[in-house]
Parts: C-alpha cells; structure tokens; sequence
C-alpha cells in the first residue's frame, strides 16, 4: 500500500508540470552539482526549471496527466532529470543540448511525444523574436510587390488614357 507521503509527491510533481509546455526528459549522470547550479540558474532566466524525480512516482505523475504510457516508460531509465519549459521550448531545447554530459532521453512538447534526435532538431531553429523577424520581412516585401504592381496597373491606366484622348483628337 502507497504512503500518504508518496501520494502527496506525486501531487506536487504533477502541480509542478502542470503550466509546462515541454517536458524534456534528461540522463543528467556525469554533471557536477556546481554545472547543475549554472544549469537551474540559465533555465530561470528563460522561464524553465529543471527537476530530478524518483523515476517510479515520477511516472505515475505523468501517467495521471494523460501522457502516452509506452513512452513515459521508456524515458524513465536510469537517473531521470525533467527540464520544463513555461514559455518558449526551443530555448530550453538549445540550454540542454549545449550542456556538457547532459543526455536529452526525449520529451513531450505540447502533448505530443518526440525522441531525442527531434529534440535536437528543435534546438536548431532560429529564436522566437528571429523567425518574427523574418514574417514581417516578408510581409514587406509582399506591401513593395504589391505596390510595384499597382503602380504598373496605374501606368498602364494612364497609357490607355492617353491613347484613348489622342484617338478622340485624330477623328
């Protein structure tokens, strides 16, 4: 029978998990309690943390938030560590994959479940405020092709004016 203790542990981590949305599921054996400090200090600057659960009621947690049972299992083997991102999962994504002799098991990014090769992937897109950047470049360049078509539609308009009056002035 469960002690009320474990009961009350699960509860916490799933209120800590609650407001995340990606869960990056790490094998954290090799890093220094000096690197974790520095590790936990980066993440609180871009609205993420990073939790060591017992692997047994870590799962359960997981389990009673409705994730996918098979693959909550396989990411809790060995020394479990969950890095939890509250804002942007990219971010977190580029932390943990420059974090020397931190190994990404895989994770949960908005519900959805990828293996650590996707993770990785993730860590290659530009920031949030880069790709912003690049939608309102191209939605200025899309306003100068409109106005160049405009303007050839305007002259245009204006050529068939022209003709229009000259033909009224021969007749």
């Amino acid at each position: 029978m469960p002690s009320q203790k474990k009961f009350e542990y699960v509860e916490k981590v799933k209120e800590c998990l609650k407001p995340g949305k990606a869960f990056y599921f790490t094998d954290f054996t090799g890093l220094t309690v000096k690197n974790l400090q520095v590790l936990r200090h980066e993440l609180r600057k871009n609205k993420a943390t990073y939790v060591v659960l017992k692997n047994t009621l870590g799962f359960l947690a997981l389990k009673e938030m409705g994730f996918d049972e098979p693959s909550i299992r396989q990411l809790f083997v060995g020394p479990t560590g969950i890095a939890i991102a509250f804002d942007d999962p990219v971010i977190l994504a580029k932390i943990l994959n420059n974090t020397e002799k931190l190994k990404v098991k895989g994770g949960f990014v908005e519900g959805e479940y990828f293996d650590s090769s996707k993770i990785i992937e993730f860590s290659k897109i530009p920031p949030r405020d880069v790709l912003y950047g690049h939608i309102v470049g191209s939605i200025n360049m899309i306003a100068n092709f409109v106005g160049v078509l405009e303007s050839i539609i305007r002259d245009l308009m204006y050529t068939l004016e022209a003709m229009k009056d000259k033909n009224k002035e021969v007749k």
